[in-house]
């Protein structure tokens, strides 16, 4: 019986569709490498954070202040100069400390604050946090309160705070303070 494709056509489909395949590998190669590309260029040049959160405001109060870990996962030393909020007029870095009267007393602190590569800054009650001053409106627990967090290497990064009567557990805060 004589086949419907002589041997000539049938290799023809071979190749062809071999060069599909190969054509359909290369582009998937090339995307997963676009994908994979975009997701380490995501990643905000080695800043990450941990167990952020915001206290809710007093009343009507305009004020609040918010804490967190900032990891550096990067090579390098940063420095975070500044942080803001569409939402405040002001955010300042704050840093608590006890004066020899036992008074506590809360400065702005200039210059920003180093974050060695491979290291943390803990922004925790008692001691430094961000001070959130101006709000457009009070902010109530389980809310959420955007802000952007401004490295001198790293630039700006993102951060979403929620909004919480007390700290996530593991992040060390000492409620009694702001």
């Amino acid at each position: 019986m004589k086949s419907l494709f002589p041997d000539e056509a049938m290799g023809r489909l071979s190749r062809l569709r071999l060069m599909e395949i190969g054509v359909a590998l290369v582009l998937t190669v090339a995307a997963l490498l676009f994908v994979a590309l975009t997701v380490w260029a995501a990643e905000p040049a080695g800043m990450g954070v941990a167990d952020a959160w915001a206290r809710p405001t007093i009343g009507q109060g305009r004020s609040t202040a918010a804490y967190m870990i900032v990891l550096n996962k990067g090579d390098e030393d940063d420095v975070l100069m500044s942080a803001r909020s569409a939402r405040a007029t002001s955010v300042e870095l704050h840093q608590t400390s006890m004066t020899a009267d036992g008074v506590m007393k809360m400065r702005p602190v200039e210059g920003g604050l180093a974050i060695p590569a491979g290291g943390a800054l803990t922004l925790k009650p008692g001691g430094t946090h961000l001070m959130i001053m101006g709000l457009d409106e009070a902010l109530a627990a389980e809310g959420e309160l955007a802000l952007t967090l401004e490295f001198a290497k790293a630039g700006p990064v993102e951060v979403a705070v929620p909004v919480r009567a007390t700290a996530p557990a593991g992040a060390g805060a000492d409620p009694a303070h702001h």
